[in-house]
């Protein structure tokens, strides 16, 4: 679901971003924590903007490696 602040910033929140990413809500709040994907706090809650979210992917994070699809033959 996406939050709209200004016409020209949109909010992600931690959960469809996790379930984006294949991934636990737990873990995308560790990046945020150690700093590896910017967001803001808001209440209890944390949100990432789309162009920060788009960072985070196009630079790769270290520990999460691109899916392999696995032929048959290979095992």
């Amino acid at each position: 679901m996406v939050v709209k602040v200004f016409d020209d910033i949109e909010l992600l929140k931690v959960e469809d971003i996790a379930k984006a990413l294949g991934t636990h809500v737990i873990t995308i709040r560790r990046y945020i924590r150690s700093g590896r994907l910017k967001a803001q706090k808001v209440g209890r809650n944390y949100y990432v903007s789309k162009e920060n979210f788009k960072d985070f992917i196009n630079g790769g994070v270290r520990g999460l490696r691109p899916h392999k699809e696995v032929s048959r033959r290979d095992t």
